[in-house]
């Protein structure tokens, strides 16, 4: 099933600019905020970045609609235009329509994409009027505390589904957009009148017919909202019919990257487009030497034709694989299982841009993330392809396969063998010995260990490998906890997408 991310960037650059205030770097809050739009679009290749713009028209329903929020900070603004411009040079999209706020927009994003009923949605937000979007194929990634919400969760924490947060809301209120809510009725009371009564016109409607199960106090305060209640709940809902260029989700992330590497070491070009390079401007002929005359007959100098000017020869576009082939494969007589291996950082960086536009590995973002893996797995002595392959990004930082690690310690001189003795659902045994070391080592990894590492509930441990392919999962921790324990020299402090993630590697 194909997910589509959609990220609320009010929700990560507001608090940062205050989290930032005392950061030497003026633009701390641009440059953090796009690193973490980065984090969550790593692995992500259909993802869409959505802004407020400008006066809503929540404030034309009520003029009280955020008035307790003070005026837009000039500043901020700033490191926000700065954080777009540099998202849009990655490939991202970024919509903001004029009138509308962010959740709008993600809402909309969100009807638009479920058409498909293959496409699952994702939110990233911390605002938690979003929480109302959730549904079979729609969750909500939490900024606050990276936990994601599903209907289930939803339920849990309000006693409402997903469709009842609007009333819930709607009863008690929302300070931080000076929404007023009903008076008397909080958290607690809002969740039992809508569980036991479903939603407020079935509220009003007990109210009405059976007002003897309210208290005095109760029915008055609700009543003095039923006057108010279809405003609160226009200025909480969120809009699903902002017009947005959603086909741009779906299209290539193809970043508007200043240079790579062609010609001399220090010599850039533009690698923006796939338009071929300007050709350069044709020589100038040389003058012909004046043909010699008798002295007695002086006349004026006899100038040759001038020869055909040259034709220019098109510079070769460094974004084709196929142009100059001397310059990035080895001589023949090379070794053939190395003969596509680069042997510079140029060559290198025209090979990240020919396999990023490859689309096989967008998930990297940039053709320069494709670069830094292909470097990471040199440093290790591994080829690109397989770099590319047993790295996997994880919130925006590289973590290797469990195989790879392993494969590392068993081809070193300092392995002597590295296998499984023990392997089940419940609990899996590798055994190393390291040459120069009187015994061999042995480590175990349990079920339970996994369970405590995990740390979430049991439908999202179902849901997971650990839930579905456990014996997979306790081999490749038990296998990684000892050569990190035992061959601290190679592999120490590299963790894998399993451990992190809770999900086996596509590797």
């Amino acid at each position: 099933m194909t997910n589509v991310l959609l990220i609320d960037l009010s929700s990560i650059a507001h608090p940062l600019w205050h989290t930032s205030a005392s950061d030497p770097d003026p633009n701390a809050t641009s440059i953090k905020t796009v690193a973490r739009v980065r984090a969550l679009a790593s692995n992500q290749p259909h993802v869409a970045i959505c802004c407020d713009s400008g006066r809503s028209f929540r404030r034309d329903i009520s003029a009280d609609y955020k008035a307790n929020r003070p005026a837009s900070d000039a500043t901020l603004q700033h490191q926000i235009t700065l954080a777009v411009e540099t998202l849009k040079a990655d490939g991202f999209p970024v919509w903001a329509v004029k009138g509308f706020e962010a959740d709008d927009l993600i809402a909309s994003a969100a009807a638009l994409a479920l058409t498909d009923a293959d496409v699952h949605v994702t939110i990233a937000s911390a605002d938690k009027d979003l929480l109302q979007l959730i549904g079979p194929r729609v969750v909500v990634h939490k900024l606050t505390d990276g936990s994601e919400w599903d209907e289930d969760k939803v339920l849990l924490q309000f006693g409402v589904p997903p469709c009842g947060v609007v009333d819930w809301l709607s009863l008690v209120g929302d300070a931080s957009d000076n929404v007023k809510g009903a008076k008397g009725i909080g958290a607690k009371k809002a969740t039992e009148l809508l569980a036991k009564y479903g939603n407020l016109e079935d509220l009003y409607a007990a109210l009405d017919t059976t007002g003897s199960d309210f208290t005095p106090a109760l029915a008055t305060n609700l009543r003095e909202f039923q006057n108010r209640m279809e405003e609160v709940r226009a200025l909480i809902t969120l809009r699903t019919d902002v017009s947005l260029p959603f086909g741009e989700v779906y299209q290539p992330r193809v970043p508007a990257d200043t240079a790579v590497f062609d010609g001399g070491e220090d010599v850039m070009v533009d690698v923006s487009h796939d338009a071929p390079a300007a050709e350069p401007a044709p020589m100038a002929p040389a003058a012909a030497e004046p043909a010699r005359v008798a002295p007695a007959a002086p006349a004026p100098p006899v100038v040759a034709p001038e020869p055909a000017t040259p034709r220019p020869t098109p510079k070769p576009d460094v974004m084709s694989l196929a142009v100059r082939e001397s310059e990035i494969l080895p001589a023949p007589h090379a070794d053939f299982s190395m003969q596509l291996e680069p042997r510079s950082l140029r060559e290198a960086s025209l090979l990240a841009v020919e396999i990023f536009k490859s689309r096989l590995f967008s998930a990297y973002g940039t053709w320069q993330g494709v670069l830094t893996t292909i470097l990471a797995g040199r440093e290790l002595g591994i080829q690109t392809m397989s770099a590319l392959r047993m790295f996997n990004i994880i919130d925006g930082k590289p973590a290797m396969s469990a195989d790879l690690i392993r494969g590392l310690v068993q081809r070193s001189p300092l392995c002597e063998y590295f296998r499984i003795v023990e392997r089940t659902a419940e609990r899996a045994t590798w055994e190393t010995k390291r040459k120069g070391d009187p015994e061999p080592t042995r480590l175990t990894y349990t079920l339970e260990q996994g369970r405590i590492a995990w740390q979430k509930d049991q439908k999202a441990w179902d849901a997971s490998a650990w839930g579905k392919r456990s014996v997979n999962m306790v081999t490749k921790c038990a296998s990684t906890e000892l050569a990190r324990l035992v061959y601290a020299d190679i592999v120490g402090n590299m963790y894998t997408s399993e451990e992190l993630t809770g999900e086996e590697s596509s590797s």
